[in-house]
């Protein structure tokens, strides 16, 4: 364990240079070649860059296809019979346990993030021990409130994508010393609640005065100032801490109240960052647009139609089943009547899916939202919405009996962009309701539970990597035998010397019910 997080330290300044790829096949041996800690982090301006740093590769650890593809297909978001970074395997019905194993093609879905995660927490620990050493960034150490607020939003970040992603992990903080700290692997909730302390030390510092971040640290467009920061970081927070929840019964114990302070505290706008096709570029919503390549799965889209096929569909046996036209009143999904697309989504009868990997993959919708940035890769890419932030809101103010006050949030994209009636406090209703129930086939109206996931599911559709899944999983929609989270990766096991194990396939440990 020690020599993993010692490698980690030694490579902090390649992480500042944006070598992200670095992790991609572990660092279990050290490099002797690497520059001596103290000397590299001598220089204040090494180490601000070296915390600048921190945003973007985080960013890149999520923004590439390990782990989104993967984690989407689980969710049943979208929908691809193509094995490219475990999408079929994982969405394979039945489902079947996660290949854990330093052979398996796409064992970057778990050993990705898992290193990358751990280089900005090495990097940004290093930063922030190089400021308490003396370092003093700007004259007189005027910027170093600064580096460390934004030192501690990506610790914080890091680890609480460690959480929501794997069973456990290791807790790694600037104030622990390599050579004596004993590393203990400690369970998701604990984890979780180490990253929401570090993200309430980043707003505390933040707080202490006021700042602007470089341009080249967060590329959103504007400046960003220390108030923004304490709205990101109060926006993640409440993400994060309805993320975690691996069942409905750990969801439903989440202080909602919390949440919904949180979100009050937080963004007011969209964050996300503004693509160069150079220094920032986007993967997941470049390749989610393609048609060839990914596709929105039915049961994501599937209850907005009013003809009764998705409920035919529902009926069917898996194995049987196969692609249709729906008639959706959606207009993000359908502007024209069946055989058209909408504002989101475009429609193609055609299929390139491999009938023999299960025609249940097959689905005539795909994404259009962000083909700008597979055409492009330049512009704005939305990371967190102010619709996340209003529909994570509705969820909290349904489960704290306040559902009247949680309707006008779901219309708010539900009217303006869905071209929908207005949903009230019983849900939906009339012969065309949409959403239909989510998973009935026998069909009805959705209630305004099932009204609020509906919307939150197109709403959102590959908006946040990972978003679709952690939500799926605490609502308890997760297909049963989906796994609930990662395993600590195979290479990492066995330098670790601990025995493999995995999660998912129906039945076993670590799958959903």
């Amino acid at each position: 364990m020690k020599t993993f997080f010692r490698t980690l330290a030694l490579f902090g300044l390649v992480f500042a240079a944006g070598a992200c790829d670095l992790f991609d096949e572990g660092l279990d041996v050290e490099n002797q070649n690497a520059p001596d800690q103290s000397r590299a982090l001598a220089n204040a301006g090494d180490v601000e860059s070296l915390i600048g740093s921190g945003f973007r590769n985080w960013f890149y650890g999520f923004s590439r296809v390990y782990p989104a593809w993967a984690l989407s297909t689980a969710a049943d978001e979208g929908t691809s019979s193509w094995g490219n970074q475990g999408m079929q395997h994982i969405s394979s019905e039945p489902r079947v346990a996660w290949a854990n194993s330093t052979g398996y093609t796409y064992r970057g879905v778990a050993q990705n993030p898992w290193y990358d995660l751990y280089g900005v927490i090495s990097a940004m620990n290093d930063g922030l021990r190089a400021i308490d050493a003396g370092i003093d960034i700007g004259t007189g150490g005027k910027d170093n409130q600064r580096a460390i607020a934004f030192g501690k939003l990506m610790q914080g970040l890091a680890h609480a994508y460690l959480a929501v992603h794997f069973d456990r992990a290791f807790i790694f903080t600037e104030d622990m010393d390599l050579e004596s700290t004993e590393f203990e692997l400690v369970d998701y909730k604990t984890v979780m609640t180490e990253a929401l302390t570090m993200l309430d030390a980043a707003i505390a510092e933040a707080g202490k005065g006021t700042f602007t971040l470089p341009d080249n640290w967060i590329p959103m467009g504007r400046t960003l100032t220390n108030q923004d920061v304490i709205k990101i970081a109060n926006s993640y927070y409440a993400r994060l801490m309805t993320a975690v929840a691996r069942t409905p019964e750990e969801r439903t114990a989440v202080n909602w109240n919390t949440v919904i302070s949180r979100i009050n505290a937080g963004i007011t706008d969209d964050f996300g960052i503004m693509l160069d096709n150079t220094n920032w570029t986007e993967s997941v919503k470049d390749y989610t647009q393609r048609f060839d390549w990914f596709r929105a799965d039915y049961r994501t889209i599937g209850p907005s139609d009013i003809s009764g096929a998705y409920q035919a569909w529902l009926a069917t046996p898996v194995a049987d089943r196969v692609d249709f036209d729906m008639n959706s009143l959606d207009k993000r999904i359908q502007s024209g009547g069946p055989g058209t697309g909408g504002t989101d989504f475009y429609y193609r009868r055609a299929q390139n899916l491999r009938a023999d990997r299960g025609t249940y993959h097959f689905s005539r919708y795909g994404h259009s939202r962000f083909l700008y940035i597979r055409q492009t890769n330049i512009g704005w890419d939305p990371l967190m919405t102010t619709s996340e932030m209003d529909l994570l809101k509705a969820e909290a103010l349904i489960r704290t009996n306040q559902a009247a006050q949680a309707v006008p949030l779901i219309n708010k994209s539900r009217v303006a962009r869905g071209g929908l009636p207005p949903a009230d406090v019983n849900g939906v209703s009339g012969a065309d309701c949409v959403p239909k129930k989510l998973f009935n086939t026998a069909g009805g109206c959705a209630d305004l539970w099932e009204t609020m996931i509906y919307e939150k599911r197109v709403e959102l559709f590959v908006v946040a990597s990972g978003l679709a899944f952690w939500d799926a999983r605490g609502w308890g929609i997760l297909i049963p035998g989906t796994m609930l989270h990662l395993p600590i990766p195979a290479r990492e096991l066995e330098t670790l010397g601990m025995e493999l194990y995995t999660f998912g396939g129906v039945g076993n440990e670590g799958s959903a019910k």
